[in-house]
């Protein structure tokens, strides 16, 4: 072994052991590598076949910026969202957004009915990732849409030195923080390649425009991931600062692989399905 790996072997070492030591006590919720936060490809019962719009935030290398990449099962490719500076987030630059469409519909059923596939890297140690977050949002019409509650609690590190319980990791910088997974519920991007986030719909029944009816949770088509500039400017459901791994480039942003359906109708309220889908896509044509 050359002595620059020894060097870099030994500074990883130290890192993983900070942060290992920081995480005696874990967040209120699962991490990245609980198998019951999970979703495997296999599980998936259709991915979104159409993209109805990309609008990503100014900057995305153009390796990244195909949106097709993103339809049909995860691993053919990533699209970015990009990220957003602080000049940019102060001047009211929208950040990068992209809404995906379902053949058939997703329904509400027991547990998670839906999962974005995303491509975070693994930090140096569980449940520590680089990740780069978005709030997701699903629709039944293509125009109203309700946003998952999403809850956020990693804290930016005071100046003692040390990682604290609750502190995003910053041993490199800001810009490849890590965070706690164990903290963060209901956003996008908490997985590595490979491994999709998973989204109950139930949690939305509360939501405004699912108790209007406006968006109805048996007839899920459209989904709509906005990513989050993480330097604590956008806000989870609590009114908490989301922080994320900030600022990125070229690949800036969530980094999308993919949007699978968990939870389809079953065969015979299919027919049912398509009739609703050819109506909305005529009463789209005549508006």
């Amino acid at each position: 072994m050359k002595r620059t790996n020894i060097a870099s072997s030994a500074l990883l070492a130290l890192v993983g052991t900070c942060v290992t030591a920081a995480t005696g006590i874990a967040g209120p919720y699962p991490a990245f590598t609980d198998v019951a936060n999970q979703v495997q490809p296999s599980q998936v019962k259709a991915w979104a076949s159409t993209v109805v719009d990309y609008s990503p935030a100014p900057g995305v290398d153009a390796a990244y910026a195909d949106p097709t990449v993103a339809l049909g099962a995860n691993g053919s490719g990533i699209v970015s969202l990009g990220d957003l500076d602080a000049g940019q987030i102060d001047t009211g630059v929208q950040p990068g957004s992209i809404t995906l469409q379902f053949a058939l519909p997703i329904v509400d059923k027991a547990g998670p009915d839906l999962a974005v596939f995303e491509n975070a890297a693994e930090y140096f140690t569980a449940p520590y990732i680089f990740g780069e977050l978005a709030y997701v949002e699903v629709s039944s019409n293509g125009t109203d849409f309700a946003r998952f509650p999403s809850v956020s609690l990693n804290i930016e590190p005071d100046d003692n030195g040390e990682l604290d319980t609750d502190e995003i990791a910053v041993p490199f910088g800001r810009n490849f923080a890590g965070v706690d997974t164990t903290n963060i519920h209901n956003l996008a991007g908490v997985h590595p390649a490979g491994i999709g986030t998973p989204f109950d719909l139930a949690e939305l029944i509360t939501q405004p425009e699912v108790v209007s009816g406006a968006v109805d949770l048996s007839a899920i088509q459209f989904v709509r991931l906005v990513d989050i500039p993480g330097n604590g400017a956008f806000l989870d459901s609590l009114g908490n600062p989301i922080l994320d791994t900030w600022l990125t480039t070229g690949s800036g942003g969530l980094d999308l692989d993919a949007v699978g359906a968990l939870n389809v109708p079953e065969p015979a309220s299919m027919v049912l399905a398509l009739a609703g889908i050819a109506t909305l896509a005529w009463c789209r044509r005549r508006s």
